[in-house]
């Protein structure tokens, strides 16, 4: 009865509110009103939280400017958000002023245009270029911070995107937009709806603001807006059933499951999660794979989601040693036969017993590699099995998988009674800068042997460096590295000179590392 009398009171003081709404939307100036084509973000499942153009405010007249001939009036240098960046030039090596001589709409194209980077040395340097504070471009320095986020959006890495928000400050509708999307996937969306509450010049959609209302227990409040977004056919009907759901689940129960969108944005997917019909983030961009890794979500949803972030970068190698040593599987294959032996390979080495260790070692090593893992497997096992002493094949695959991990024991020599290939000696030489006694076996090592040891930089990137295009050219760089051995040879070695030339001599020869040593996803 309570609920009937709760529907009855909404319906009423809907009907009123309703009638004051249309009233005084005779009389609303038409600039006020919301706009039906609001910007559209580069990353199609954000939230459409900017449906509606912010209310116009009047502002005061600037004060007046004494005529004479002696006062020179100009703006005071002010802190710019476009600048702003979570690693200082001197963390990553590069020049504070590497956007200044570019184009801004050349820089968000290539970051917006930058795939997925397959070897770690290459991410890393992505990494740096995307929080790096620096000089923005002389225009659309704004535009550039955005493609800067949403290039971490993109790979999931929502922590230093969100950081990088909150730095920059999220006062603008594209950044608060984003901002709010990140604290729904990590869900922490109180605080969001709080700040929202505070902020609404920012002017939400009205999904946005019924589910806020609800957040903060204004249940009532909430159903008002929701039947007034209706009758103002200002919400389409999925997104009302959605919502009409989360606001009184009770109402549906043996309904059939709730209209699915497509995309699926951080607020449909908190809105279906929270009426207990989940999305699978298999099929959801890497960003949603956050929400999987939270203690309340199943082993195997976790694990699936932690590897497809590690694969990225985006999640640290012992978070995933911690989620794939969590509990004892009760499954076998795929997954569970790499988390099987990860555990035993895990026990293994705390245990200190090098013999075992030796025996399970190729077999979690190939596992890792049929999964794409490989570069994960040797950052998170390599500096624990270089403690152990080993002889024979097994010392030579801890060896490898140091060169691979860019560890201090890639800079150790060889153990001692390890024959090393011509190929695993040439690599030992890219690691520790030996390169003057490298022999190389093939062409490919041919190229990049000269191209490391070359003085010179070729002549397309030394035009961008002269007319201060630095970052550019480093994305350009990195844009030909991606394709590794299946690239040009030439576009390669070119790109590996420009990084040593930056002064990223060792970032360029760990690139080469792995360039040659991993094997191309398939």
């Amino acid at each position: 009865m309570a609920n009937s009398a709760t529907r009855l009171l909404a319906a009423t003081a809907c009907a009123a509110l309703l009638s004051a709404v249309q009233s005084n939307a005779q009389t609303t100036p038409t600039a006020s009103v919301p706009s039906p084509t609001a910007p559209l973000s580069a990353i199609p499942w954000l939230s459409e939280t900017l449906e509606y153009r912010p209310i116009r405010r009047r502002e005061a007249p600037p004060a007046p400017v004494p005529e004479s001939d002696n006062i020179t009036v100009s703006a005071i240098d002010a802190p710019t958000p476009a600048a702003t960046g979570l690693l200082s030039p001197a963390v990553t090596g590069l020049p504070a002023d590497l956007w200044a001589g570019s184009e801004g709409a050349v820089l968000t194209r290539l970051v917006r245009a930058m795939p997925l980077l397959p070897q770690p040395a290459l991410q890393q340097v992505f990494d740096g270029l995307l929080l790096l504070e620096a000089t923005p471009p002389a225009a659309d320095g704004s535009d550039l911070l955005l493609a800067r986020i949403d290039a971490l959006l993109l790979r999931g890495a929502l922590d230093p995107a969100q950081a990088l928000l909150e730095r920059a400050g999220p006062d603008t509708p594209a950044l608060f937009r984003r901002w709010f999307d990140i604290s729904l996937l990590n869900g922490t969306e109180d605080r969001a709806c709080a700040t929202l509450a505070k902020k609404p010049e920012l002017s939400p959609n009205y999904e946005t603001r019924i589910f806020c209302l609800a957040r903060m227990g204004r249940w009532l409040t909430a159903a008002l807006t929701l039947e007034t977004a209706t009758a103002l056919d200002r919400i389409t009907p999925d997104s009302r059933d959605r919502l009409a759901r989360f606001l009184d689940p009770e109402l549906f129960e043996g309904d059939g499951p709730a209209p699915r969108p497509s995309p699926v944005t951080p607020l449909d997917f908190r809105i279906l999660e929270a009426v207990g019909e989940p999305v699978p983030t298999s099929g959801l961009p890497l960003a949603f794979a956050q929400s999987d890794l939270r203690h309340v979500i199943g082993w195997k949803a976790q694990l699936d989601a932690a590897e497809r972030l590690a694969r990225v970068g985006s999640l640290p190698v012992n978070t995933l040693l911690g989620i794939y040593t969590a509990r004892r599987p009760a499954a076998s294959g795929g997954v569970w036969d790499r988390v099987t032996l990860l555990q035993e390979l895990d026990i293994e080495i705390a245990a200190g017993d090098a013999t075992a260790a030796a025996m399970t070692l190729p077999f979690a090593w190939n596992a890792m590699r049929e999964a794409d893992l490989e570069a994960v497997f040797a950052q998170m096992m390599a500096p624990r099995l270089s403690r152990l002493s080993f002889q024979g094949e097994a010392a030579r695959m801890v060896y490898e998988l140091g060169l691979i991990s860019n560890s201090a024991a890639a800079l150790a020599p060889p153990p001692s009674g390890v024959e090393l290939s011509p190929d695993l000696a040439f690599a030992a030489a890219l690691a520790t800068g030996d390169l003057k006694r490298a022999t190389p076996v093939d062409d490919w090592q041919s190229t990049i042997r000269a191209a490391l040891l070359s003085p010179d930089l070729p002549p397309t990137y030394a035009r961008m460096i002269e007319d201060g295009r630095t970052g550019e050219a480093l994305l350009t760089a990195l844009a030909r590295l991606v394709n590794g051995r299946e690239g040009d040879p030439m576009d390669i070695a070119e790109a590996l000179q420009l990084l040593r030339a930056l002064g990223q001599e060792a970032t360029a020869r760990q690139a080469a590392l792995q360039i040659l040593r991993i094997e191309p996803r398939q």
